[in-house]
């Protein structure tokens, strides 16, 4: 079984390179802690709401979630 690749378990593969971006929000309301899944950062900012500074706080794997 040389060069066997065994496929993840119990995870879809598109997710693999998924992960959960935090940034603080800042507008003119309060600040706001936001939390966008992406592939990147770029990805996570495009995503963001319009009229915000974003500030990068944290990358988190997808995989280690802690609701």
């Amino acid at each position: 079984m040389l060069n066997h690749t065994t496929h993840p378990q119990g995870r879809d593969s598109h997710d693999l390179n998924k992960y959960i971006w935090r940034f603080i929000a800042l507008s003119t309301a309060q600040p706001r802690v936001i939390t966008i899944e992406a592939t990147s950062e770029q990805e996570a900012r495009q995503q963001s709401p319009a009229g915000c500074v974003m500030v990068f706080a944290a990358r988190i794997r997808r995989e280690v979630r802690h609701d």
